[in-house]
């Protein structure tokens, strides 16, 4: 018993901590603004959020216009969640003041640090109740040390103090591996709804469930046991994504549950190095190459863009352009896209802060802080892939396979799916699986010394 109150004491420590740097942080950039087309936001808000806070402002502009909550927001560019979220924290702690100012031309949420303090209390709970799930599974001292390890790892705890971007899908996801360690009947129905949640935010896990099921099946239960199992997890998720088909079907007579920027992600992150390093071509050139492969996309097909119908006609025919690229250059785009495998892998501690601190990733990248960051990222990389291999190796030999086997699994479905991008912040997921193998590598040692 006294271990564990220690280690909520601890916890404790650790989240006040974290609410002081916090304050830190927000004070230091707070008042430092970057542009965004005719608007000035403030460099605390990174990557979508802007996206987000536009979106939550149309949701907010068409309630009071008479539009209900369900149908209100308009076409999904990229997360279902994330501006229903902001515009009900706007309405509930800002009077639904309005995001996007004109007369000063400035976008900004008021009482930002209220979302920053709630998000970093939600992952504060969701180690907490992983810290339950380990105790009763394995034993208080694998709780405390995977718990710890995760609470320090600068890569993921930096995200608590980024609005929207990963600290709140982090959480959740927490909060799945810890109720899948729990493996009770009843849970799994919850664990399929969490997975919809984190697929509202990140159309990445879309599949997840599939590790999970198989998970299910390594199990040594009775088969009825296991379809049970199965069946309440596809359930809870198929009911989040229903959710958002139905949205879409009710605004605007046509089902779908893919955000558009899905479609066109091949396109920005894969065609354009594609073009540019086979014909050599500017940016520029390359926008217009894509403006005109519009324009006959549009023309071809009789298109009206205003229509949500033909604009995802649309949206198809430009990835099926990306894919027919891609398949013409598979050789390339098979060094371009190892490439930006491998680059998300350099773990990246200080994301957050110079995503702050620098509006683009060119003038990070000249920066004297990008040099003197990049010596340290490799080492700690090395390190880190290093001592959770060896952890790895442990946990097999502790027979450990089945938990083994889907903490591998959920690293590499993470990494697979997410890292194509080539942007370290993707890695954040398989990082957290990782650092449960970092953890056995720590309990490992803890016990050769005992035994020494």
């Amino acid at each position: 018993m006294k271990k564990i109150i220690s280690f909520k004491a601890l916890l404790v420590i650790f989240f006040f901590v974290s609410i002081f740097i916090s304050n830190l942080y927000i004070n230091k950039f707070e008042n430092k603004y970057f542009k965004y087309v005719n608007f000035d936001y403030p460099s605390l808000y990174h990557a979508d959020t802007i996206t987000y806070l536009q979106i939550a402002q149309k949701i907010s502009n068409e309630i009071s216009e008479g539009k209900s909550f369900f149908i209100s927001g308009g076409q999904g560019k990229a997360s279902f969640l994330y501006p229903r979220i902001i515009y009900i924290f706007n309405k509930v702690f800002n009077q639904s003041n309005n995001i996007i100012d004109e007369n000063s031309n400035r976008i900004t949420l008021e009482k930002y640090k209220l979302f920053i303090f709630f998000q970093i209390l939600l992952f504060y709970g969701s180690i907490l109740f992983l810290h339950s799930a380990l105790s009763k599974n394995f034993n208080n001292k694998i709780a405390n040390i995977i718990s710890i390890v995760i609470v320090l790892n600068p890569v993921i705890i930096q995200w608590n103090v980024s609005i929207l971007t990963e600290s709140i899908f982090i959480s959740l996801l927490i909060i799945v591996i810890s109720l899948i360690i729990y493996s009770k009947r009843i849970y799994y129905l919850s664990i399929g709804l969490l997975i919809g949640v984190l697929y509202m935010q990140r159309t990445v896990a879309i599949l997840y469930p599939l590790i999970i099921i198989f998970y299910i099946f390594l199990n040594n239960q009775f088969i009825k046991e296991k379809i049970i199992k199965c069946l309440l997890l596809l359930f809870g998720f198929f009911l989040i994504i229903l959710t958002i088909g139905f949205h879409n079907f009710y605004r605007a007579n046509i089902f779908y549950f893919t955000p558009s920027q899905t479609k066109t992600d091949l396109q920005t992150y894969v065609e354009t190095e594609i073009f540019s390093k086979k014909d050599n071509m500017t940016m520029n050139e390359i926008i217009m190459k894509f403006e005109s492969r519009s324009k006959n996309i549009i023309k071809k097909n009789n298109l009206n863009l205003e229509l949500e119908s033909d604009y995802l006609i649309y949206l198809n025919e430009v990835q099926s352009e990306s894919i027919n690229t891609i398949l013409n250059n598979k050789i390339l785009f098979s060094k371009i896209i190892l490439k930006k495998y491998f680059h998300s892998t350099l773990l990246n501690p200080v994301y957050v802060y110079y995503e702050s601190k620098y509006q683009t990733w060119p003038e990070y990248k000249k920066s004297k802080d990008h040099r003197f960051w990049l010596k340290i990222r490799i080492i700690l990389t090395l390190i880190f892939f290093t001592c959770s291999l060896i952890g790895f190796i442990f946990l097999i030999k502790k027979d450990g396979i089945k938990f083994n086997i889907y903490i591998l699994l959920s690293s590499l479905y993470f990494f697979s799916v997410s890292c194509w991008l080539g942007n370290t912040r993707y890695f954040t997921p398989t990082v957290l699986f990782m650092s449960i193998y970092f953890a056995f590598f720590i309990y490992s040692l803890s016990n050769k010394k005992i035994k020494n």
